[in-house]
C-alpha cells in the first residue's frame, strides 16, 4: 500500500465518520432540511419526493420501529455504501497525479465536508445509483441492465425531482456499457427510456403538493417531527407549487460569477483529462467527438435545475459526481485511446492538493463569495494572540 493510497483511505474514513456524526445531530434535532426530507411520504396523497419516505414509513409500520431511528440507520448505511465505492475507486487513481486531483475535486465527496449543511441530503442516492452501475454492471445481462435503468429513472426522480435533470448521465453511462458489450441501444429502448422520462416528469409536475398533503404527512409522523413541521424546511416547500419555487429565486450577478468560477475549478482537471483523450469506441461515431464535449453537453442538461432551485452549489456537485463515475468507468474499461497524465514535483503536488482541495469551497446556496475553509480557525487563533 502506497503513501498516497493510505492518505486516501484515511480521508475516506474521516469523511464517513464526520458525515454520520453530523447527520446524527440533524436527526437528534429533527432538522427541517436534512432529516425531514427523508420522512416525506404518501400518507397525504401522492406527492413529489415521497418515494423513499413512503418506503421507510411502511417499514416503520410493518416492524413497529421508530421511524426517526430507521432514517438515521438508513442514511448512515448509504454513507457506508458510498465509502465502499470510493475505496473501490482508489485502485484506478493512486498511480496518477491528475486522477488524484480529479478524485479530490472540491465538488466531489469533499464538498459536504466543507459545507456540512449538505450532509444527509438526497444527493447521495444519485451517487450510489450511478456508482452501482459502474462497478456491478457485469453481473447483469442486457435485459436486466435496461430494466434497472428504467427502475432507476422512477426511483431517483420520485425520491427527489431534481434528479430528473441528471438522468442523462445515467443514460450516457448505459450507452458506454452497451458499447463495451458491442451492443447498440435499439429504437425500442430509446422510446421506452423517453416515455419513462415523460411519465416521471408528469408525475412530478401534477403532484407538486399542497397544505393539506403537508398537514397529513406531518400527522402521520407527528411523534417524529417538530411541532412546526408544516411551516418549516422541506415540508413547508412541499406545500408550494412550481411557481412559488421560481418566484423566490433572488439571483444576483455575484451568484453567477462565483458559481461560474466554481464550475471551472471543480471541472478543471477532469476537463483537461477528457480534452486530451479520445474514445476507443466507434458506436454512433463517438470516437470522432472530444470526450470533453460530452461532459459539457451533460452539464447543459442540468441547467433547468438552476432555474427552479437556489441550491446551485449542490447542483454543481451532483453534476461532477455523474461526470466522475463516467470517468471511472472509462478508466476501468480502458475506453480512452491514450491515458493523459501530468508530472508535477512531489512537494508542489502536495501544496496543489492542499490549496485546490482543502483551502476553499463554494456555498451551496446563493454564494456571495468564495468560502475559505480555514478562515474561522485562523481568525480565532489571531484573536487569542
Amino acid at each position: 500500500m502506497t503513501i498516497k493510497s493510505r492518505f486516501l483511505y484515511l480521508l475516506i474514513l474521516f469523511c464517513l465518520i464526520f458525515q454520520i456524526s453530523k447527520f446524527y445531530s440533524f436527526y437528534s434535532e429533527y432538522s427541517g432540511w436534512q432529516y425531514i426530507d427523508w420522512i416525506i411520504n404518501y400518507q397525504g396523497g401522492f406527492v413529489r419526493r415521497g418515494l423513499t419516505g413512503e418506503f421507510l414509513f411502511q417499514i416503520h409500520n410493518l416492524l413497529n420501529f421508530d421511524i426517526d431511528i430507521l432514517i438515521f440507520i438508513f442514511v448512515s448505511f448509504l454513507y457506508l455504501i458510498i465509502s465502499f465505492f470510493l475505496i473501490k475507486v482508489i485502485k484506478y487513481l493512486e498511480n496518477s497525479q491528475i486522477n488524484i486531483l480529479i478524485f479530490l475535486s472540491p465538488g466531489f465527496f469533499l464538498y459536504p465536508i466543507m459545507n456540512s449543511e449538505v450532509i444527509g441530503r438526497k444527493d447521495i442516492l444519485f451517487l450510489i445509483v450511478i456508482a452501482t452501475f459502474v462497478f456491478f454492471e457485469k453481473k447483469l445481462n442486457n435485459k436486466n441492465l435496461f430494466l434497472l435503468i428504467i427502475f432507476s429513472i422512477f426511483f431517483l426522480s420520485l425520491s427527489h425531482s431534481v434528479f430528473l435533470f441528471y438522468l442523462p448521465y445515467l443514460f450516457f453511462l448505459f450507452f458506454l456499457i452497451r458499447s463495451v458489450r458491442e451492443k447498440q441501444i435499439n429504437y425500442s429502448e430509446i422510446i421506452i427510456f423517453s416515455i419513462s422520462l415523460l411519465v416521471a416528469f408528469f408525475l412530478i409536475y401534477f403532484n407538486q403538493g399542497d397544505k393539506f398533503i403537508v398537514s397529513e404527512i406531518c400527522k402521520s409522523v407527528q411523534n417524529y417531527v417538530t411541532p412546526d413541521c408544516e411551516n418549516h424546511g422541506q415540508m413547508f416547500w412541499i406545500g408550494k407549487d412550481l411557481e412559488n419555487h421560481v418566484s423566490v429565486q433572488d439571483v444576483k450577478l455575484s451568484h453567477f460569477i462565483i458559481y461560474s468560477f466554481s464550475v471551472i475549478l471543480v471541472y478543471f482537471f477532469i476537463f483537461i483529462k477528457f480534452c486530451n483523450s479520445k474514445f476507443k469506441i466507434k458506436n454512433l461515431h463517438i470516437n470522432k467527438l472530444n470526450p470533453a464535449f460530452i461532459l459539457l453537453i451533460l452539464f447543459l442538461f442540468t441547467l433547468p435545475a438552476y432555474y427552479l432551485g437556489s441550491d446551485w452549489g449542490r447542483y454543481i456537485s451532483i453534476s461532477f459526481c455523474g461526470s466522475f463515475f463516467i470517468f471511472v468507468y472509462c478508466i476501468k474499461e480502458k475506453l480512452f485511446l491514450k491515458n493523459y497524465e501530468i508530472k508535477i514535483n512531489k512537494i508542489f503536488f502536495i501544496l496543489l492538493i492542499f490549496v485546490y482541495s482543502f483551502l476553499w469551497t463554494f456555498p451551496f446556496y446563493q454564494a456571495e463569495q468564495i468560502k475559505f475553509t480555514f478562515k474561522k480557525p485562523i481568525l480565532k487563533i489571531i484573536q487569542k494572540f
